[in-house]
């Protein structure tokens, strides 16, 4: 069945391949589908709010404003107190919806959008449309004017360039998105179909066979070879990556024969033919995500439909698999409308891990990414960098200033004013245009720095490929048991992810706004110039180093109000708390307490060879010991450098990683409020780039793996009290789930995974 399956299966790749040569051939189009589409938008303008009907939504639409709307007139008094390098965006009011203009804006407002609707732009809707426009526009103009009412922004051959863009998006959606390769990435080792005739027989299979685990027992003798990615690339890409940190960091040359790779090797062997075959026609498939047409208006309903429509594993406000559903339009939406407020970013950074980037200056909090400008954006896209000030009062972060282009901006609550108003027109200007740049730079800086910099590149892979190899003699040592939970896939997951990021160029859009050769040339500064020192990264630490007194991140503060509470931070510390817990109940159960226990595991050949090798292949560990060796030892694993190491990493490839992985489905879905990138000049959504992040996202990063809360394998454990060790983490973190607000506000109704859906390493 599963073979008759997959045969079927493969024959779509085929069609669409087909159907991207006859696009890119050039082909003429034939019938009633040739026709320019026009896009249409929802009656709730994209301001959605899950849990409210749409007029209880946080921004009501607006009257259509006039042309001369971003004319800047006098600044107001209260702008005027403000230092004069500061710019403080104008004030307009808006006209009555009395005009033609404003009837034709009406009407075109109510459509409601599911899919594209292929049909002409209303002869009778344009021409009232166009009543007031001055008689000498030219043609452009008239057609500018028009498709801004219809929510998009027309070229020279709109009807062209639609379709092109539409195609594509089929195509991707056929081929490289997650409805044809999220079975091959998703359903590995113990991991089945949910519903439907898949899932139905793998519960068949179940029943006849026996469950397949999702653990399975390390292989004694058996290693992986840690090589550096460079020698990786050069064996099985068979070409070098161009800068010499690769030659510096470690990953395994393989994936253990315990963890299967099979499947997931089918799904990359599928793309490497898609890749190759298209590369032949002489055009980079991923230029193609490079079109800036067709436009989408800021409307969340419809963004949302152009982007799951036809996507059968799951529905967009399903929590299914690894998926958080499409939620984060509404968490930002009731934190604007509970604050009062239409400042993002100062509510983003109160609440979320994009907080992990803040600096503590006497009252301020910094926010500087302008080092990001340095790197040239992708064409048709606002450059990266930036910096934002904010300060706490009234429950929440407020953004003071926002500084972006040379230029500054006070960001506004005012309805009338001109930013806002351009705003409910589907318009990025002024400090709206600042503050969404800013924010797609943090989420650049979140995505390609400490995600895949700091846990992919530098840490999860070559933890795992060390672990593996310095314990095969004997995979049952103490120390060895208490790694395992936290080393589960991280080599598969960031070998095929460099394949996908940098070979197929994938990290175009999905991490930032910048070429992928730009992206490493940012990976190289970040290591040149502020390397990563793991010490710092221990959240006992990571606050002071960035200045941030220890009562932001107690429960006190945020039971008191009367100061900021660093939601991100104190949940990390929590864990990290009960990650030291676990870890030293595990090693006095198995080596003893005390001075006893610190002797035997001094003694400990494997455990101690192990040390070494990580000192070697990890350079954010061996400059950790060289700087604070009284948080790690340089010679001797003791107990105390086995917590600080341990809870440290436990936290970041686990827990932090689960906020910057599974959890970005709350920016990545939400285009309007968090776009992952802007379009320069600042009209609408490009539909090409985003409907590519949803894809990506969703079929490559948003994997189901082993979790924390489920149970756990028996060979972890070496006696009774080992195991008890676990269980008490196990419960105290589900009682922190059920009963703590900072983690109880999850999925559906925060920025974060629910604790039960946290995995337990860098496996996605």
């Amino acid at each position: 069945f599963e073979y008759i399956a997959l045969a079927l299966g493969v024959m779509r790749p085929v069609f669409w391949v087909g159907l991207w040569f006859c696009s890119a051939a050039g082909l003429p189009c034939q019938g009633k589908d040739c026709a320019a589409p026009k896009y249409r938008r929802s009656p709730t303008k994209g301001r959605l709010s899950l849990d409210a009907q749409p007029e209880q939504a946080l921004a009501e639409t607006a009257a259509d404003p006039p042309p001369q709307a971003e004319t800047t007139p006098p600044a107001d008094a209260a702008t005027q107190a403000i230092a004069t390098d500061v710019e403080a965006a104008p004030h307009a009011a808006p006209s009555q919806n009395t005009t033609p203009k404003a009837k034709a804006h009406e009407f075109l407002n109510s459509s409601s959008i599911a899919e594209f609707e292929r049909e002409p732009v209303d002869e009778e809707v344009e021409a009232a449309a166009t009543a007031e426009v001055p008689d000498n526009a030219t043609e452009e103009e008239l057609r500018v004017f028009v498709s801004r009412l219809n929510g998009t922004k027309m070229k020279e051959d709109p009807g062209q360039q639609a379709r092109s863009a539409v195609e594509f998006v089929k195509m991707f959606f056929g081929v490289a998105s997650s409805n044809f390769v999220f079975p091959y990435m998703n359903f590995v080792q113990g991991f089945h179909v949910v519903g439907g005739i898949r899932g139905a027989w793998g519960k068949m299979k179940d029943f006849m066979f026996g469950e397949t685990p999702k653990w399975r027992e390390p292989v004694r003798n058996e290693t992986v070879g840690v090589v550096t990615y460079q020698a990786y690339a050069r064996e099985h890409f068979s070409k070098e990556f161009p800068y010499d940190f690769f030659d510096e960091y470690y990953t395994g040359n393989r994936v253990p024969s315990w963890e299967d790779h099979g499947n997931h090797a089918r799904g990359i062997a599928l793309l490497d033919g898609f890749m190759t075959t298209a590369r032949l026609t002489g055009k980079e498939p991923m230029h193609l995500i490079r079109q800036m047409e067709p436009r989408f208006a800021f409307d969340n309903e419809g963004l949302t439909a152009a982007t799951w429509n036809g996507f059968h594993w799951m529905g967009p406000y399903d929590i299914q698999y690894a998926s958080n559903g499409v939620y984060g339009i509404s968490v930002v939406e009731e934190l604007l409308a509970r604050f009062g407020t239409k400042d993002t970013l100062g509510v983003l950074m109160t609440e979320s891990v994009f907080s992990a980037h803040l600096r503590y200056d006497a009252g301020d909090f910094l926010l500087d990414l302008s080092a990001l400008a340095d790197y040239e954006s992708l064409p048709g896209y606002a450059r990266m960098g930036g910096k934002a000030r904010f300060r706490y009062h009234d429950g929440r972060l407020h953004t003071q200033e926002l500084e972006f282009g040379g230029k500054r901006f006070i960001p506004s609550d005012d309805d009338a004013e001109a930013a806002n108003v351009a705003f409910r027109d589907n318009r990025l200007i002024g400090w709206r245009y600042a503050e969404k740049a800013i924010m797609a730079s943090l989420l650049g800086m979140t995505n390609l720095v400490l995600h895949v910099k700091d846990l992919h590149l530098e840490l999860a892979a070559a933890f795992q490929a060390v672990t593996v190899d310095a314990f095969a003699p004997d995979p049952s040592n103490p120390v060895r048991r208490i790694l395992d939970p936290f080393i589960h896939r991280s080599i598969q997951a960031t070998n095929d992810n460099f394949k996908l990021l940098y070979e197929y160029h994938a990290a175009e859009f999905s991490l930032a706004p910048i070429t992928a050769d730009e992206q490493l040339r940012l990976i190289d500064t970040e290591i040149k110039h502020r390397p990563l020192i793991l010490s710092d990264m221990d959240m006992e630490r990571f606050g002071g180093a960035r200045n941030m007194p220890h009562e932001f991140s107690t429960r006190d503060a945020r039971e008191r109000g009367d100061t900021w509470f660093w939601r991100w931070h104190y949940r990390a510390l929590t864990v990290q708390r009960l990650y030291d817990e676990m870890i030293t109940c595990r090693l006095d159960a198995t080596y003893g307490p005390g001075p006893q226990g610190a002797e035997k595991l001094a003694a400990d050949q494997l455990a101690q060879a192990w040390w070494v090798s990580m000192v070697a292949h990890l350079p954010s560990l061996r400059r950790a010991t060289k700087r604070d060796p009284d948080w790690a030892d340089p010679g001797t694993l003791t107990p105390q450098t086995f917590r600080h190491v341990a809870r440290t990493l436990f936290t970041w490839l686990s827990w932090v990683h689960e906020d910057v992985g599974h959890s970005a489905a709350a920016f990545v879905y939400n285009p309007i409020h968090t776009p992952m990138c802007v379009p320069e000049d600042g009209e609408g959504v490009p539909l090409v780039s985003f409907a590519f992040n949803v894809a990506a996202y969703r079929g490559f990063v948003f994997l189901d793996r082993a979790k924390l809360l489920e149970e756990p394998p028996h060979w972890w454990f070496a006696n009774k009290e080992d195991k008890k060790c676990f269980d008490e983490f196990q419960t105290k973190l589900m009682d922190l789930g059920k009963n703590d607000p900072a983690f109880s506000e999850c999925d559906t109704k925060g920025f974060y995974s629910c604790v039960e859906r946290v995995e337990t390493a860098v496996s996605s």
